[in-house]
C-alpha cells in the first residue's frame, strides 16, 4: 500500500514538475539590446578649461581628477533572460541581465591628445572606458493595443568598469579595474511581439580611480598619480529583440 501511494506520489510530482516547466517554457523570454549611450554625471563634465594649462610641447598625462570624466557618446549591447507572470493588470518579468558599454573620451580631451607630441613624435593616447553592469531586476508591461504595450522596468546590481591605458607610451598609466553599486530604470513599449523601444538611464556607481605606472616614474608626472572618485552614468536609447 504504501509502496503503490508512493508510486502515484511520485508520478504526480513528474506530472506537475512537467505541466510547471511547460508553463514557465512558454513564458520565458531571452533578449538583446543595441544600446546608444550619452555620458551623464561626471561622465558628462566639460575638461576643455582644464587642459588649456597644457602647451604645444608640455603635454603630460592628464590629471587623474579628470580621468572617468569628459567621455564621448557611446554603443553598447545588453543580453537578458526573463520569466512572466501574469499579474491580472499586465504582466510581470523578473530578469537577469549583463551589458558591455563602451565610451570613448570626450572631443576636448581627444583634440588635446592629439595636438600635443612631443620631439620624438610619440603621440599620447586618450583613454576609452569599459562598463560591464550586471543587473537584476523587474519589468511590468501592459497591453494597451494588440501591437501596442508599454513597460516601465527596475533593476539593481554592480558595474564593473574598465579604463585603458593612457598617456605617452613610454610613461603610460593603468588603471585598475573597478566595481561599484548600479542602477537602471527605463521606459519604452513593445511594437509587437518581437521589438522594443525604450530610453534607460542607468547610474554606474561611484568608483574608486586608482592610476597605476608601467614605468619607473617621471618626476614632470609625479603630482599626476593618486587616487580619485568619479560617479558615472549614461541616458541610453535601447532598441530590444525578443524571443
Amino acid at each position: 500500500m504504501n509502496k503503490s501511494r508512493y508510486i502515484k506520489s511520485l508520478c504526480l510530482g513528474i506530472a506537475l514538475l512537467c505541466a510547471g516547466y511547460t508553463v514557465k517554457a512558454q513564458q520565458v523570454e531571452t533578449s538583446i539590446f543595441l544600446n546608444g549611450t550619452l555620458p551623464m554625471a561626471n561622465f558628462n563634465d566639460n575638461v576643455a578649461e582644464q587642459l588649456e594649462k597644457f602647451g604645444p610641447g608640455s603635454f603630460q598625462v592628464l590629471d587623474r581628477s579628470q580621468i572617468g570624466k569628459g567621455a564621448s557618446a557611446g554603443l553598447g549591447a545588453t543580453a537578458r533572460f526573463g520569466l512572466w507572470f501574469d499579474v491580472g493588470v499586465g504582466e510581470l518579468q523578473p530578469f537577469a541581465e549583463v551589458s558591455f558599454l563602451w565610451n570613448s573620451s570626450g572631443p576636448s580631451i581627444r583634440k588635446a591628445y592629439d595636438t600635443h607630441a612631443d620631439s620624438l613624435n610619440q603621440y599620447p593616447t586618450a583613454p576609452h572606458y569599459f562598463n560591464v553592469p550586471v543587473m537584476l531586476g523587474l519589468k511590468y508591461r501592459y497591453q494597451l493595443m494588440p501591437d501596442l504595450k508599454p513597460f516601465a522596468e527596475l533593476g539593481i546590481g554592480y558595474d564593473f568598469l574598465f579604463i585603458t591605458k593612457n598617456g605617452y607610451p613610454k610613461s603610460t598609466f593603468y588603471y585598475k579595474p573597478n566595481g561599484g553599486l548600479a542602477w537602471m530604470i527605463g521606459l519604452g513599449t513593445y511594437l509587437g511581439e518581437h521589438v522594443t523601444v525604450s530610453l534607460n538611464y542607468t547610474g554606474l556607481g561611484s568608483h574608486l580611480i586608482e592610476p597605476t605606472k608601467k614605468s619607473a616614474p617621471d618626476p614632470n608626472e609625479e603630482s599626476y598619480t593618486g587616487r580619485t572618485r568619479s560617479s558615472l552614468g549614461t541616458l541610453g536609447l535601447r532598441v530590444g529583440f525578443h524571443f
